[in-house]
Order: structure tokens, then sequence, then C-alpha cells
């Protein structure tokens, strides 16, 4: 009788905290990071709509257009506000700096309204401005171009006194020899 229990409580005591951990595995990931992740996508889709809708007008664009990136920054603004009630213990991972914290999410939703806003007067800049500092996203009319200066003459890319054409005609030359 004794040779049959050992080997019971053996695999037993090897199923029984295996199947714990894989639990306590699948918890945390559904619970904590996914809805981290979440966060982080939303962030992501921000970043996006800086660069795609930077430069919508009323002027130049047509009420539909308007009316489509109106509607995908209040969602974002929506989504990112849910995800500070999904993730559970927020503070503590705010703290840990693994999301964004309440001052910055709440800012930045608010930003993300004001933009949507302000896109049919075309007055958008300050918010697209203050959202990418507050996430820490930069969009392409947000942020000075870095003042790079060319290594050489050959390098440099603008249109000054030589034509196109007398530039490509010596990099095929170059590519020839």
């Amino acid at each position: 009788m004794a040779d049959v229990v050992k080997p019971i409580f053996t695999t037993l005591a090897t199923i029984i905290p295996a199947t714990l951990i894989y639990v306590i595995g699948q918890i945390l990931t559904r619970f904590v990071l996914e809805p981290i992740q979440d966060q982080a996508r939303t962030v992501g889709r921000i970043a996006f709509c800086l660069l795609a809708y930077a430069d919508l007008s009323p002027e130049t664009h047509k009420t539909d257009r308007l009316e489509e990136a109106s509607r995908a920054l209040r969602e974002l603004a929506a989504q990112l506000r849910a995800s500070r009630r999904v993730i559970p213990g927020y503070h503590f991972f705010a703290f840990l700096r693994c999301v964004i914290s309440r001052e910055v999410l709440l800012e930045s939703s608010a930003m993300l309204i004001h933009w949507s806003n302000s896109i049919y007067h075309g007055e958008t800049q300050p918010y697209r401005q203050r959202l990418a500092e507050l996430l820490k996203v930069p969009g392409l009319d947000c942020v000075a171009p870095p003042c790079v200066r060319p290594l050489s003459d050959e390098d440099d890319l603008t249109d000054d006194d030589r034509s196109i054409s007398a530039m490509l005609s010596r990099d095929v030359t170059r590519l020839a020899a």
C-alpha cells in the first residue's frame, strides 16, 4: 500500500504547484500585463494621430475626413481614460513608471478632446504640441527639426545653384568609376 501512495503524493506534489503557478501567471497576464500593454498601444495610436492628422485643416480637407479624425481622437481620449480603470493597482504601477501618471493621463485625454473640437476651426497646433510633450511623443511639426550640417557639399540635398540633373550625372559617373 505504501508503494502505491508514495508515487501518488509525489505526482500530486508536482502537479498542484505547477497548476497554481500557471493559473497565477495567467491571472497576472490577463489582468495586469495586457491592460498595461493596451495603454501603451493607445499611446502608440496617439503618436500615429499626431503625424497622420497634423495637416488637417477645414480649408483643405473635406468634412468627412475632419469628422473621421475628430471621432478617432475622441475614441483615443476615451480609451486612455478607460485604461486607468482597467489596470489594477494603477497608482503602484504609475509610481514604478510602468504606466502614465494619473495627471498626465487626464491632461492628455483633455488635449485629445480639445484637439478633436478644434479640428473644425484649424487651431490644433497648441493641443498637439502639449499632447506630444505630455506623452513624450514628438510629431513631425511639433518639434523643431535638428540643425544638421552636411558633412560635405556632396551630401547637401538642397537645391541651391546646382541643378538636380547635374547632381544625378555626377552620381552616375561616380558609380561607373
